[in-house]
């Protein structure tokens, strides 16, 4: 053991601070919901994935909103849809980058803090700060590149109809419906 030795105290709770900044941020604010309006939604040259009331999800350009048609392209199809009949419009939504770096950030000056404290006294880690910026720009460059990676669909736009959804629950021991009612 180290003369003036790193408790195991001081060690689990670097454990813990070190796992505790890897976990994301949860946000206080409530997701804006699906517009109700088609022409406020959609702009033209909008890429986006239109479900009919088939049920068919197709990705394709908006052209125009005009009254109660939409006007889409995919490839060199031209096609014309009632607004009736569009039950719902997703666009691609990409996550921002700078909760990426600050988790990535956070979690590699932890990380070399713990590593540096099993080897030297705490105060040596605490002061010498040219490496835990160095080790913190490389861990906020990975939380960049991880979430330029995460990509999604939004909804932004949902037709005002109620509907009933139903699933099946099949387990081992237990047999059910889910029901889900939305309008």
């Amino acid at each position: 053991m180290r003369a003036n030795g790193t408790s195991w105290l001081k060690r689990i709770a670097l454990l813990i601070l070190c796992s505790a900044s890897t976990v994301s941020a949860v946000s206080a604010q409530t997701p804006r919901g699906a517009e109700r309006n088609l022409e406020a939604a959609v702009l033209p040259g909008m890429t986006v994935w239109i479900t009919d009331a088939d049920g068919r999800e197709e990705k394709t350009r908006i052209v125009g909103v005009t009254g109660e048609i939409v006007t889409t392209s995919a490839g060199d199809e031209i096609r014309r849809l009632r607004t009736a009949d569009v039950m719902r419009v997703r666009a691609a939504h990409s996550d921002s980058l700078i909760n990426g770096a600050l988790i990535g950030a956070g979690a590699a000056v932890a990380s070399g803090l713990f590593v540096c404290s099993l080897g030297e006294t705490w105060e040596n880690c605490r002061d010498d700060v040219g490496p835990m910026l160095r080790i913190g720009a490389i861990g906020a460059g990975i939380g960049i590149g991880i979430d330029a990676l995460i990509r999604g669909r939004r909804t932004i736009y949902e037709a005002g109809s109620t509907r009933l959804l139903a699933a099946p629950i099949v387990a081992r021991r237990a047999r059910g419906l889910q029901v889900s009612l939305s309008f």
